[in-house]
């Protein structure tokens, strides 16, 4: 009894549903086109409203990233406070990091492209000292102190590219690309 009231209802609903079409001899057909019609339409709506929510989302995202820039640019790290962090144990830098909102992250990391650029120049130019010193000169005080110096900033450098992957960590952490605001640390390894 249960098999056949549910083939009552099946039956119902074929015949309902329009997708039965009776032929001009008395027969019955699949009319599948009207079902396929109904999909395509929908599929279309569908994919209006996602492309219609994705560029409300990317607008809010533009204007987001703007009022970060516009932060930022208000916040001034002095190259001397990211060379004091040098001091600092990781764990320390990384909880520093942690407590940062995106616009002083931004701030940050702006400041270390300069800061690179000076230990670069630091470096290469200690490199170049080192390399003009006369044969006898290498082994002397002199060649002892700039090697030292040439190590000394070689260790800086390094110590920056740790700090400022901490800091381009804990930015991405908040769902941001560093590239969407201008920071391009990649000529440092970064």
């Amino acid at each position: 009894m249960k098999k056949l009231g549910l083939l009552m209802i099946a039956t119902a609903f074929v015949f309902g549903s329009g997708f039965l079409k009776k032929g001009e001899d008395g027969s019955f057909s699949l009319d599948t086109a009207a079902a396929e019609k109904q999909a395509n339409e929908a599929a279309a709506t569908a994919s209006a409203e996602v492309d219609k929510i994705a560029g409300q989302a990317g607008a809010m995202t533009d204007a987001a990233i703007a009022k970060i820039k516009e932060a930022a640019a208000k916040i001034d790290v002095p190259k001397e406070e990211i060379l004091a962090d040098l001091g600092k144990s990781f764990d320390d830098i990384k909880a520093k990091a942690a407590a940062m909102d995106p616009a002083k992250l931004t701030a940050y990391l702006s400041r270390y492209g300069a800061v690179f650029q000076d230990t670069q120049a630091k470096v290469a130019d200690y490199a170049q000292q080192v390399k003009d010193l006369k044969w006898t000169q290498k082994f002397g005080a002199k060649g002892k102190e700039l090697k030292s110096t040439l190590a000394k900033y070689n260790d800086q450098f390094a110590g920056l590219k740790d700090q400022a992957t901490v800091y381009l960590d804990a930015l991405k952490g908040y769902g941001l690309d560093p590239a969407a605001f201008g920071l391009d640390l990649s000529a440092y390894g970064l």
